[in-house]
């Protein structure tokens, strides 16, 4: 062998020997696996040669497409506890890393359409009273939400409880679904007033408070609208057709804006400084509850009043907000050994908690809490770590679902918290 050979077959080993590595198997996950939520891994392995992987999961309940040793599989689970392993192997050896993840449950719903009318009632319209002594509303149809609207009543809203999105983190809303009725929903001034639908705070009881924000649109572009249509999937019985009329499913876009875990309003104004502009809400019969007082209006004198009481008409409107998880960065949810050793008790309270540690080892940890806007309300360092509990007092919040975040600077994990004081 010449010498100029053997110097490039010394060089080719000397590369070879420098580059090589014995594998590190690795794997990070996005969020919490949940019931029948395909989710697919994030191979973070190193080592040359080339690896080849095995994934191995126990129990088996699970589906790994499109099989067992792809460097990144979609994996499937059922409920209950697991671990996922993975094994990374080359010429130079093997390795193993797994996760366990506890209490697997149904995935959270991040996009949905919330509304307080029942599948089995009918969409309606109604007319307000007549009253004697209101100019205008003496006789005839005097006009809930259509026509003249005598009565000058400013906004008609819907209130949506916690237990309609409560499934939903972090909750957001996107935009607004309101059904119109066609033949009510007219435009006689020349350009059309806008119609605002707004977000409120607020409870069921004592009515819309703070405005949180709003949007409008042209009653014009809603009039004539090319979507009518005379039957709808989504709010009310999926088979009654109306006939002599049509409903316009007009979409106020939001964008994302975040809403409180403690039950919010939605709302339309109308446009009740102008006589020749009208709109018409659609809303359910009145056989779905007898006493349901979650329909508000307000007022000309700007006073809100429930449609019960102050309209005897018992009755849900069909305001639909379709709700969406807001992403908050730097939260994750997967639960590891880290996560499963940290517990927080009593869970729900009344504002007096415990975060109690049971490490395998001495860290500091960083503990952030996260209130229901998804805003961070404090941030502590706790150094030293192990068998260790740390007091928690929220009495003097609101009511609602807050997030503790717990993190060692290598694991970030998130507990959620309810409070109900």
């Amino acid at each position: 062998m010449s010498k100029k050979l053997h110097l490039v077959c010394l060089a080719f080993l000397c590369s070879f020997f420098v580059h090589a590595q014995a594998p590190v198997a690795g794997f990070t996950l996005a969020g919490q696996p949940c019931i029948n939520g395909a989710f697919e891994p994030t191979n973070t392995s190193t080592g040359s040669p080339t690896l080849t992987f095995g994934w191995s999961i126990v129990p088996a309940t699970n589906t790994i497409l499109p099989s067992a040793t792809a460097a990144s599989p979609t994996i499937t689970l059922g409920s209950g506890n697991y671990t996922i392993t993975l094994v990374a192997t080359n010429s130079l050896g093997t390795s193993s890393y797994s996760q366990a993840f506890t209490g697997v449950t149904t995935c959270p719903a991040c996009l949905d359409t919330i509304r307080m009318i029942k599948k089995v009632d009918t969409l309606a319209k109604y007319a307000a009273t007549n009253n004697t002594l209101v100019l205008g509303c003496q006789t005839g149809f005097a006009g809930f939400l259509t026509g003249t609207n005598c009565y000058k009543d400013k906004e008609f809203a819907q209130y949506f409880p916690p237990s309609s999105y409560s499934n939903t983190p972090l909750p957001q809303v996107n935009s607004v679904i309101v059904l119109f009725d066609s033949l009510g929903t007219k435009v006689g001034s020349p350009s059309g007033v806008p119609i605002y639908c707004k977000l409120y705070g607020g409870t069921m009881g004592a009515g819309p408070n703070s405005l949180i924000n709003q949007v409008s649109d042209p009653l014009s572009s809603i009039a004539g609208a090319t979507n009518k249509t005379v039957t709808v999937k989504y709010c009310g019985s999926p088979t009654y057709t109306f006939t002599g009329t049509k409903i316009i499913p007009w979409k106020f876009n939001f964008g994302g804006v975040i809403v409180p875990t403690s039950g919010f309003f939605a709302s339309v104004q109308t446009p009740w400084a102008s006589s020749l502009d009208s709109i018409r809400i659609f809303s359910n019969t009145k056989t779905n509850l007898s006493t349901d007082s979650s329909g508000w209006f307000l007022q000309f004198t700007n006073n809100w009043r429930t449609l019960r009481y102050g309209r005897n008409a018992k009755v849900q409107l069909a305001i639909l907000p379709i709700i969406a998880c807001q992403a908050i960065q730097g939260i994750d949810d997967h639960v590891t050994d880290f996560n499963s050793n940290i517990t927080i008790m009593p869970n729900p309270s009344n504002g007096q908690f415990s975060l109690i540690f049971t490490l395998l080892k001495h860290e500091t940890v960083t503990v952030k809490i996260i209130n229901p806007l998804g805003q961070e309300i404090s941030t502590d360092r706790i150094e030293n770590v192990a068998n260790h509990m740390t007091n928690i007092d929220l009495r003097n919040r609101p009511s609602g679902i807050y997030f503790i975040e717990v993190s060692n600077g290598n694991e970030k994990v998130t507990k959620k918290l309810i409070l109900t004081n």
